[in-house]
């Protein structure tokens, strides 16, 4: 029998390790860039050339749909439909003004400790770990009102493969607005 939980700590605690060990495992190749909000603050902060950056958004994009397109192949239809496939949705009760503000500021505690972290000129040999924790906490913060996703790639991909199944778009602006504010903040206050 498969485990499953609801548990925001479970959940948060093995986002933020995989984050860490991917950050570990492929910054040196990539700069770990998995998310297209991230890009766009680092980029902003002088951090990455623009052209780099828009490679880095595509490959993003990219891996988001192949990773949703993956869920939607093993796993099966009765899970994946429970889930959404995984795509972002308002909690109960959730309004999307505020869920935007509530995912531009996880998501400014995500860049900014990326930014502080890992491109400024004195990084930290445990920027991995800290940009796991920043992705931990702002789950167990923000699971219950938007899913905490940070991440528009990560929010499109599975929108996208989910589509045939219902309608998951009402508020997916939500997942670009605040992410890209928070973004954009992040960079101009570490500027």
């Amino acid at each position: 029998m498969a485990v499953q939980t609801n548990d925001v700590g479970s959940i948060a605690l093995a986002h933020g390790l995989a984050i860490a060990l991917l950050v570990t495992g492929l910054g040196k190749i990539s700069g770990g860039h998995f998310n297209p909000a991230v890009t766009l603050g680092v980029t902003i902060s002088g951090g990455n050339p623009i052209v780099v950056s828009i490679f880095y958004f595509l490959a993003q994009m990219l891996g988001g749909m192949v990773g949703a397109a993956f869920a939607l192949a093993v796993l099966p239809e009765s899970v994946y439909k429970d889930i959404k496939g995984g795509a972002h949705t308002l909690g109960d009760g959730v309004y999307p003004g505020w869920s935007i503000l509530a995912e531009g500021i996880l998501t400014f505690l995500l860049v900014f400790t990326v930014l502080m972290t890992a491109v400024d000129e004195e990084k930290s040999n445990l920027a991995p770990l800290a940009i796991g924790f920043a992705v931990a906490v702002d789950i167990i913060a923000g699971a219950k009102t938007t899913g905490a996703s940070m991440n528009p790639a990560r929010s499109f991909g599975p929108a996208v493969a989910y589509s045939k199944y219902g309608d998951v778009w009402k508020h997916h602006y939500v997942y670009w607005v605040g992410p890209t504010a928070g973004a954009i903040a992040a960079a101009v206050i570490y500027r």
